[in-house]
């Protein structure tokens, strides 16, 4: 019989820092990009500023063209 319940975690399959998440192409994007992604490499600030304000535009673009499809949607 077992000695855990079958919903309860097996600790024992958890090997490393607990602040880490294992992911299935982890081995993969060690390969090619140096690492799994971190958390805070998406911070916007820390991006060259010509980045920085292509991607606002980028975003602000899709905002209004969202904005102009539904009052195109909503009046027409």
């Amino acid at each position: 019989m077992k000695e855990t319940h079958e919903t309860q975690p097996d600790d024992k399959l958890y090997h490393g820092r607990e602040n880490e998440i294992y992911t299935p192409i982890e081995d993969y994007q060690k390969i090619t990009a140096g690492g799994p992604f971190k958390r805070d490499s998406m911070d916007i600030g820390s991006f060259p500023k010509g980045i920085r304000i292509i991607g606002y535009f980028f975003v602000f673009f899709i905002v209004v063209t969202m904005i102009f499809s539904i009052i195109l949607t909503i009046f027409l």
